[in-house]
């Protein structure tokens, strides 16, 4: 017993004395310059130790590394990439012996890493691998280099894998600051703790982190925990467990709760996250949870996305009602070297209104998009919440602003705006696709098969087709929106067939005044967007053919009896009937220029009485002028089964005046009187005439004249 304490007692001593040895022999500051100095060469940047480095031999050997900095190139704005106030190594001597590399806990205290990228594009990460500062030998001599010598490989029985492991990594009070002048951006983390707990390669540890920092006015914090495996070949890794908890807040944001889990994530195998986001934005709070599965490829080149879920519960006073309910699902990928992501068996829901269909998104300095989507139902005046407004409060509000139309320039004088709206963003992408829909309402017109396809590219937004069933008929629309000049300019046609046009108007405008069935085309274009531009810049035409229907609110021949009775000088008989004047067709060119709106072909027909007029309505403030001459030309029964052959061939002209909102009709009595007096005229000279013929020098006899104007007069009046 005695003989082994002594030889324990030696074994101290030696110890004791091998460690006192190494202080007084070896002092590792002398390593610094040679540690500078392979920085150097291996990075082109200076390594500055200013702390001490001094020995650790408890509880294994190792070195305690006081402040040191790894320096910046010149030219930025702050000297030092890297920084740490103080770091601790310790290293297990006698298994290295055995091939085994066990690290005590590293330790790394006040810790700071500085990246800034300057406004031309240069950064101080760039050149780390030193090759800048050193020239290939090949080049200095003119001769190929020779190859390095290679020995021979041990024979795989004599070789052994070292084993690796790690008591620890504890970082503290670490920080961060990421400055972009290029992108006008920058990024700080104020606080970074970081600790692992004890693994080796192939064994599951576990890890914390700690992190609170800011983003321009944006400060936030996040803080979680997971599960690290290092593979034993050190090649690869995975981690399970992970839970993530966040927060972020400026002066009108606030993200109070964010979470994320992830079960499990290795490359190439499926992994599925579940997260939940809280929180408010301008206007606007938000509740929203979602799942995915999600996989890496084992190149790192293809991201995945399988039965992604988001749901979002929204409230606000920027949203169109004022709660709201979005749901989205999909199938992802996007693939990191084109910058290219696919969305697939898309479907999207925001409360009743849904879409399906596909969609991509290319990264590039114009992003490239592109969908093709459906939906079964779109009702735009539901998801507004404009659909509810009745036909007589909306008859009942124009009524009540036409009284104050006439006084100023109309009603759209108020509405009226200089403004351009803003298409920037039409010079920013580049996008086409196509959208379908089986049943659409907006504005209260009803809608039916409608497809639309569309591009968006270099400024300018191309319509290039909007097809529709539309009340009866159809509709045809392409338009073009150029955003490249100083103003915008644009073009429109549209072709409507066979559309019953009183529903059509009695939805979108509240007015049933005309029926039938009509063929519009219309060819228009102009400079400016803006509500006023438009009125005083647009040009073209619009063709109207009418068929089978009427007029409603003015009966005309109603009016060719008062018109009649006022040539007599009486007072027409009344006949309860409806206000209306049917037509067999009804056709029109409508000529838009320098804001005004005017037609000289205006033409109604129907068996009984024939329609012309002229004249024009301005764009500006919405008034009408337009005189009318209607005529009878055939002896029927007129509306109302009232007699009107007495007044056959009888043009009876009607002004029609006032504003868009109240037009007036009213007859041309002036106009009328003189065609009286034109007819009158003529029928004396026939008579005239006749009873020349008739009689010879006797019809200039005083009596047979005065017969003959007796007769005239009993025809006028």
């Amino acid at each position: 017993m005695k003989k082994i304490i002594m030889a324990l007692l030696a074994v101290v001593v030696i110890a004791v004395v091998g460690i006192a040895a190494l202080v007084a022999l070896v002092d590792p500051n002398q390593f610094k310059p040679m540690i500078a100095e392979q920085v150097k060469k291996a990075t082109g940047r200076d390594l500055v130790i200013e702390g001490d480095i001094s020995w650790r031999f408890f509880p294994s050997i190792g070195f305690d590394i006081g402040k040191t900095e790894f320096k910046n190139p010149q030219g930025f704005a702050e000297p030092n990439l890297a920084q740490f106030d103080q770091a601790e190594l310790s290293v297990s001597v006698m298994p290295l012996f055995s091939q085994q590399l066990e690290i005590g806990n590293v330790s790394l205290l006040g810790g700071r890493v500085f990246i800034q990228t300057l406004e031309n594009g240069v950064s101080n990460l760039d050149g780390l691998s030193g090759q800048e500062a050193t020239e290939p030998a090949a080049e200095s001599t003119g001769t190929p280099a020779e190859p390095p010598s290679v020995s021979e490989p041990a024979p795989a029985a004599e070789q052994q894998a070292w084993q690796i492991s790690l008591a620890g990594v504890e970082i503290s009070n670490a920080s961060a600051l990421i400055i972009d002048d290029k992108a006008g951006s920058q990024t700080e983390v104020d606080r970074l703790d970081f600790t692992l707990d004890q693994f080796a390669p192939g064994e599951w540890t576990a890890a914390q982190f700690n992190i609170a920092g800011s983003a321009a006015e944006l400060g936030f914090s996040a803080e979680g925990q997971t599960e690290l495996l290092i593979a034993e070949k050190l090649d690869g890794a995975e981690i399970k467990a992970l839970s993530l908890k966040a927060s972020a807040k400026d002066a009108v944001n606030d993200i109070r709760n964010a979470t994320i889990s992830l079960d499990s994530f290795k490359l190439g195998d499926w992994s599925t996250i579940e997260f939940a986001i809280d929180g408010e934005i301008p206007d606007l709070s938000f509740s929203t949870k979602g799942s995915t599965q999600l996989m890496v490829d084992d190149a790192i080149k293809l991201i995945s996305l399988k039965g992604a879920k988001l749901n979002a519960d929204l409230k606000g006073a920027s949203l169109p009602r004022p709660e709201m309910k979005v749901g989205l699902e999909a199938d992802a990928k996007y693939n990191l070297e084109k910058g290219l992501a696919e969305l697939t068996t898309l479907k999207a829901a925001i409360d009743e209104l849904a879409l399906k269909g596909n969609a991509s998104f290319q990264s590039a300095d114009t992003p490239v998009i592109r969908f093709d989507l459906s939906s079964d139902n779109i009702d735009v005046d539901a998801f507004l919440g404009t659909g509810n407004e009745s036909a007589s409060s909306k008859q009942g509000d124009d009524s009540n602003q036409a009284g104050t139309a006439g006084a100023n320039t109309g009603a759209a004088s108020e509405k009226e705006t200089d403004q351009e709206p803003d298409l920037s963003v039409l010079k920013t992408l580049d996008l086409a696709g196509k959208l379908a829909v089986g049943q659409f309402k907006a504005a209260n017109a009803h809608m039916s098969d409608v497809t639309l396809a569309m591009t968006v590219k270099n400024g300018v937004f191309d319509l290039s087709g909007l097809d529709a069933k539309l009340y009866q008929g159809t509709i045809h629309t392409t338009a073009k929106i150029d955003a490249n000049g100083k103003l915008p300019t644009y073009r429109v046609t549209k072709k409507i067939k066979g559309v019953q046009v009183q529903p059509l108007l009695v939805d979108v405008a509240q007015n049933d005044t005309l029926a039938g069935s009509g063929d519009i085309t219309v060819n228009v274009s102009g400079t400016g967007l803006a509500e006023k531009r438009i009125r005083e810049n647009i040009t073209g035409t619009i063709d109207i053919r009418f068929a089978d229907g009427a007029i409603y609110g003015v009966n005309i021949p109603e009016m060719i009896r008062e018109a009649r009775a006022t040539l007599k000088g009486q007072k027409a008989e009344y006949v309860k009937e409806e206000k209306k004047t049917d037509f067999s067709a009804m056709t029109a060119t409508i000529k838009l220029g320098n804001g005004v709106a005017s037609t000289s072909n205006l033409d109604i027909d129907s068996p009984l009485i024939r329609i012309n007029g002229d004249g024009s309505t301005s764009l500006v403030n919405e008034t009408i002028d337009f005189s009318v001459n209607t005529s009878v030309v055939a002896t029927s029964k007129g509306q109302g089964g009232k007699e009107i052959d007495e007044v056959a061939d009888l043009t009876v002209p009607i002004d029609v005046k006032g504003n868009w909102s109240e037009p007036t009709f009213s007859l041309n009595i002036a106009q009328l009187l003189k065609q009286n007096n034109e007819l009158e005229q003529k029928a004396q000279r026939e008579v005239e005439r006749g009873l020349e013929k008739l009689l010879g020098d006797k019809a200039k006899d005083d009596d047979i004249k005065k017969a003959a104007d007796k007769l005239l007069k009993g025809l006028f009046n």
